[in-house]
């Protein structure tokens, strides 16, 4: 099933409401973020929960999916709800992320994974992220966040 989808065809470009996964996989003070074929910009993998899932299923799913790592979650992280989105399609979504901080069951990280949805993977640290165009607010809001251990509520 393709929620996202169903409801465009319905309320056409109009902004909506999209609930999202999402994960922080971290490897010796960096993390991983994918470089995303919608916007050529860079983000922290996850993607939409479908009707029926839960978000850590989603999360799994929808990482997986996208970098091609199976993961576990390891803990909520913070809930990100007050961002605007416009896609390339002309789309518009206030953009709900549930941020988990996540572990790899996998031993080998294919690097060179890609797909439809995935350009690139690649692991920075803190400094080299400031130099990359992130996919949006929410995205340097989250992964500013995470590398100073706050959580700020109300975002």
């Amino acid at each position: 099933m393709n929620y996202i989808k169903n409801i465009r065809k319905k309320v056409g470009h109009d902004k909506i409401f999209l609930n999202f996964s999402a994960g922080i996989l971290q490897k010796s003070g960096r993390i991983l973020l994918q470089r995303r074929s919608d916007k050529g910009t860079w983000g922290i993998p996850g993607g939409a929960i479908e009707l029926g899932e839960s978000a850590t299923e989603a999360l799994i799913r929808e990482y997986y999916e996208e970098t091609g790592i199976k993961i576990k979650p390891l803990k909520l992280l913070n809930v990100y709800t007050k961002y605007t989105d416009c896609y390339p399609n002309g789309d518009e979504a206030q953009v709900i992320t549930i941020l988990y901080e996540v572990y790899s069951e996998d031993i080998y990280i294919n690097m060179e994974y890609k797909n439809v949805e995935t350009l690139e993977l690649k692991f920075f640290n803190y400094d080299e992220i400031q130099e990359l165009v992130l996919v949006n607010k929410q995205h340097e809001d989250m992964i500013k966040d995470f590398f100073e251990n706050s959580c700020i509520l109300g975002r």
